[in-house]
């Protein structure tokens, strides 16, 4: 008889990326997956209305997940995980922090936490500065892509569409996008640009909106919103964009350099290590120049040239495995 499996609880309030983990972490432990409600701090009148109410039921769905495992995996460290550290007992908590949760770290018991994985060696040199306490305990596994699901479309040819994908607020820069498309339209005015992702900021979507009216570019941007199949998105994109402040790894990028298309990113904080200077711009200028450049090639080249950037990059993202990386994380930590 097999070594009996130790209990894992994964508390998660946004699954997008730890959902693919789900699979080995069900053969290598006994799994309870439990959605956590986020619980920011109430805004607005009808928020402190049923915020007692949502923290209730965090609180509650937490400590239910606590005493039926041994092993605590919490993604996000947020208030979930601080939550987390003061009631683990003797149990092994283990948690992922992703870019927010840098810029303000929960009140969390930081002591009680065996272990933190973070997604690039840029953040993982941050954390060790904020929580020094933490030395030895810090553990960079990136992000994991799909390359099997995000494929290119075969005999691909040029379709002038460049696209900015992800939800729709200040921190992407898509007023940046759209002022420095309006640059490369007056001599390249096949070119469109798509906006595509979940819109949580209606204030900032009528701002660009109205940048896309002053810039007359009314039919060259079009505002796609939830796309219902970003695959296909993805494939039918020459170039995947990121005017970003600053992110993690920005996964789209990576999904669409997976399904043929081209990156290009502002040199957000830690991005040298998932592309290189090619791929990067600093200004309006730099990012016009590299669109321009990318559109001299023939078909055959921008393919080319994209399959040997993917093979390239991309197996930071599957080898090794990061489902694999991390499920082992925690099953050493949990054995020590």
């Amino acid at each position: 008889m097999g070594e009996k499996k130790s209990r894992l609880a994964v508390l998660v309030s946004t699954e997008t990326f730890i959902k693919p983990f789900r699979e080995q972490f069900s053969e290598d432990f006994r799994l309870s997956w439990w959605k956590i409600p986020y619980t920011p701090p109430p805004k607005r009148l009808v928020d402190y209305l049923i915020f007692p109410y949502k923290l209730m039921i965090k609180k509650v769905k937490t400590m239910m997940s606590l005493i039926r495992s041994e092993v605590i995996f919490v993604e996000f460290a947020n208030e979930t995980l601080a939550l987390a550290s003061k009631w683990k007992g003797k149990r092994t908590l283990v948690t992922r922090l992703h870019r927010y949760e840098l810029f303000q770290l929960p009140k969390a018991k930081w002591e009680a936490i065996d272990a933190i994985i973070v997604v690039n060696k840029r953040m993982k040199e941050l954390l060790e500065e904020k929580l020094p306490q933490m030395e030895g305990k810090i553990h960079c596994i990136p992000n994991y892509l799909d390359t099997a699901y995000w494929t290119p479309k075969e005999n691909k040819t040029k379709t002038n569409q460049i696209a900015i994908v992800g939800t729709v607020e200040p921190r992407k820069g898509h007023d940046k996008a759209i002022v420095a498309f309006s640059k490369i339209v007056k001599k390249n005015p096949d070119l469109r640009l798509n906006i595509i992702g979940v819109n949580n900021d209606k204030e900032f979507s009528k701002t660009l909106r109205r940048l896309a009216e002053d810039l007359k570019l009314r039919d060259k941007i079009r505002f796609l919103g939830f796309s219902e199949n970003i695959k296909k998105d993805f494939q039918d994109s020459d170039i995947i964009v990121s005017f970003s402040e600053h992110e993690s790894t920005h996964l789209t990028l990576f999904e669409g350099l997976s399904c043929g298309a081209w990156p290009l990113s502002t040199t957000w904080d830690g991005v040298e290590e998932f592309l290189p200077k090619e791929n990067l711009f600093n200004d309006d200028k730099e990012f016009v120049k590299k669109v321009k450049k990318f559109y001299t090639l023939s078909d055959e080249e921008r393919i080319e040239k994209i399959r040997e950037l993917a093979k390239e990059r991309l197996t930071k993202f599957t080898d090794p495995d990061p489902r694999n990386e991390i499920s082992k994380l925690i099953l050493k930590t949990h054995k020590k």
